[in-house]
């Protein structure tokens, strides 16, 4: 009866223990105060936007394919639109297209921040045009909305960007720290032409940054399982690209005979296999994230992250369950491309698949490979990294706690009603992952509100971004700009 009462008692400790964790948690930030209203002319703004969609800076996997009569065509247009730009800040054409634009500190003892954006988008399918409401090139202004290709990724930012220079210089600003614009001109291409060439050329000058923002993260909103506030969520690292290759011979011949699996038997084989045993999943990368939006979540989320040492397979298992939470907690694989075989009735002489992996930080290319290698077994089955595609690790994580983050935190806060912010894992690929030689502090951020429907649009149908929005992020790129430029960190 004794020991009875004894392991009831330290199972009611053991449960109140528990809850105490779970009950801690709270809005980890203090409110702050609004920022005080700055003068911006949202329709203007929502104009220039327009212009710049019209401008057809389409990139392409071809080299030759692409038109840079247009990337050209947007310089100018920078120039014409922005004056007072062009008399103030030092201009430096990168590799012909790209562009790095330098406004200078009056204190050189303090290293220079860099705010980034790509001038290049997607091309639009042909066969999806009857599916716009309105022509993707046109950036027509309807509805409160701009619309077009760009308008989320990302000329949004390239003009926020741009506006937010311009009406700096306009009241007379003079920021105590070089601030550096860059633009590249094929990040949708993996940017090996602009963001890494303009990267090369600041490392030749000995340059080191004390913070990057690009794009990346994200003010979201019913986007996060469980969450119905928007969230500010800042990207402090990115996952790294990998195109794996599985392939597998077979004899030819006549398919009225055919062998108990056909080369393409065994290639669907192994893929079968990869998406039975896909790479561990780890809570390490997530977990803050959790943590900072932990008071937003249902009890019972709470309790499985407040005490994660307990409760990590099941709170693994239950974040596995979406999409876009899974991509954050493991690296990833797609099998994407697939070919074998040239007529119905003759057997393939091989089979070949390419599956794309997003990797998260701290598994290696390497890694991967012998995951798959011992999870597929079979000595048929060739795997190796498709070269042709390219790969890279994913980007050191930058700190939370640098007052570069901790600053772009509170600026969030300021602009954006004080919603939670959170440091997040970037599940795509920036160009900013080239600056990791001359900065440490590389933030990913776009100030615009994301919905699950204008997500769609990006790369999509319908990318669209409001007038309002828009005018808020020249409010909030403003802003940082001011605490970026006067900051010593």
């Amino acid at each position: 009866m004794d020991l009875l009462i004894a392991l009831l008692v330290i199972i009611i400790f053991f449960v109140a223990f528990l809850l105490f964790r779970t009950l801690r948690f709270r809005d980890r930030s203090t409110t702050v105060e609004p920022i005080p209203a700055i003068s911006i002319h949202e329709l203007k703004i929502a104009r220039h936007l327009s212009e710049a969609i019209q401008i057809r800076t389409i990139s392409k996997v071809n080299a030759s394919d692409v038109d840079q009569q247009p990337f050209i065509a947007i310089h100018d247009w920078i120039e014409r639109t922005y004056p007072l730009m062009g008399s103030k800040l030092e201009r430096t054409l990168v590799n012909k297209y790209s562009l790095l634009l330098e406004w200078k500190g009056s204190e050189s003892k303090l290293d220079p921040v860099l705010f980034y954006a790509h001038l290049d988008v997607v091309p639009v399918a042909e066969k999806t045009l009857g599916e716009w409401d309105n022509e993707p090139f046109s950036g027509k202004i309807k509805n409160g909305f701009v619309w077009g290709r760009g308008t989320q990724d990302m000329k949004n930012q390239l003009v926020a960007l741009l506006e937010s220079v311009e009406g700096l210089l306009k009241e007379g600003y003079a920021p105590k720290r070089t601030i550096y614009l860059a633009f590249g001109h094929d990040e949708e291409i993996s940017g090996f032409q602009g963001g890494k060439k303009i990267a090369e050329k600041l490392k030749t000058q000995s340059v080191k940054l004390a913070a990057i923002l690009d794009e990346g993260g994200m003010l979201t909103q019913g986007m996060m399982v469980g969450v119905d506030e928007p969230i500010g969520l800042i990207g402090v690292t990115e996952k790294g690209y990998l195109t794996i290759k599985v392939s597998a011979q077979g004899e030819p011949g006549h398919s009225s005979s055919p062998p108990r699996q056909t080369a393409i038997g065994v290639v669907a084989r192994a893929l079968a296999l990869m998406d039975d045993n896909p790479m561990p999943a780890r809570l390490d990368l997530i977990l803050p994230t959790l943590q900072n939006i932990g008071h937003l979540l249902s009890f019972g989320l709470q309790l499985l992250i407040a005490n994660a040492w307990l409760f990590k397979p099941v709170l693994l298992s239950q974040l596995a369950k979406s999409k876009q939470m899974n991509a954050v907690i493991r690296t990833t694989h797609a099998a994407t491309m697939i070919e074998g075989g040239i007529k119905d009735n003759i057997l393939p002489a091989a089979a070949s698949a390419k599956v794309n992996c997003r990797l998260l930080p701290g598994d290696s290319i390497q890694d991967v490979i012998d995951h798959f290698t011992k999870v597929i077994a079979d000595p048929r089955v060739a795997i190796s990294f498709d070269q042709k595609s390219g790969g890279w690790s994913a980007s050191d994580v930058s700190p939370t706690d640098a007052l570069a983050y901790l600053s772009l935190d509170l600026v969030v806060r300021q602009v954006f009603n004080n919603v939670a912010v959170a440091p997040y894992v970037c599940i795509a690929a920036t160009d900013s992952r080239y600056f990791q030689s001359v900065c440490k502090n590389i933030y990913k951020f776009s100030p615009v509100l994301m919905t699950p429907e204008l997500r769609t649009g990006i790369h999509g149908i319908n990318e669209r971004i409001s007038v309002d929005g828009l005018g808020k992020m020249v409010v909030f790129l403003t802003r940082l700009m001011k605490v970026w430029g006067e900051a010593e960190f």
